[in-house]
């Protein structure tokens, strides 16, 4: 019985550095680690549009400024924005030659309702970048979420993105991501943000 009980601890410790090896190439592979990214993004400039027949989310004061290109503006969130009737999604476009001639990428962020994806996706790739109180007045999202997005107007003042837990991997050239909200299925709003990605020198 004792050897039968050491032999289970072995596989048992075995098992464990495996799964331990997993996460840590999980993690390498997604950047999920934070490091100096092997490229430089600058923001280039910002479009938005409204919904077909409301729009529920306001960009148009958004503007590149300064040398530093920092993004500066206000974003507005017209009512509450909930799960049981808000969703949005991201899709990203690519220009390599940096000549507006964008091709869509097949990553990105599908249909998601808002509540899930301010808890999932805000909060690790955009919150670092967000400070409530120095650069936004946007709450601060904690771990378990925040639902509904209260309604309100919040500026932005001399952001720059910190891109330490984005992807090792992005594309070169033109990057457009463009943001889109959705209320009971319907197009109410939405904008792009136009990034420069260039290899880090």
């Amino acid at each position: 019985k004792a050897v039968n009980r050491t032999h289970q601890i072995i596989i048992l410790i075995k098992m464990n550095l495996a799964l331990s090896a997993v996460f840590i190439v999980a993690c390498a592979l997604s950047g999920c680690t934070k490091a100096e990214q092997p490229y430089t993004v600058k923001n280039e400039g910002f479009e938005h549009f409204d919904g077909m027949k409301e729009t529920a989310f306001q960009l148009g004061e958004m503007k590149i400024i300064g040398r530093q290109r920092y993004i500066n503006g206000t974003v507005k969130f017209v009512e509450d924005m909930a799960s049981d009737h808000f969703k949005f999604q991201i899709e990203l476009f690519s220009s390599p030659q940096g000549d507006d001639q964008f091709k869509r990428l097949p990553m990105g962020v599908p249909r998601t309702t808002i509540c899930e994806g301010l808890k999932d996706l805000y909060t690790k790739v955009l919150q670092p970048s967000f400070v409530e109180g120095e650069n936004t007045n946007f709450p601060f999202v904690p771990e378990e979420g925040l639902c509904p997005i209260p309604k309100g107007e919040y500026y932005i003042k001399d952001l720059e993105f910190d891109t330490d837990s984005w992807p090792n991997q992005i594309p070169r050239g033109l990057l457009k991501a463009q943001l889109t909200f959705f209320k009971d299925e319907l197009n109410v709003g939405g904008g792009a943000l136009l990034m420069r990605v260039e290899d880090r020198e």
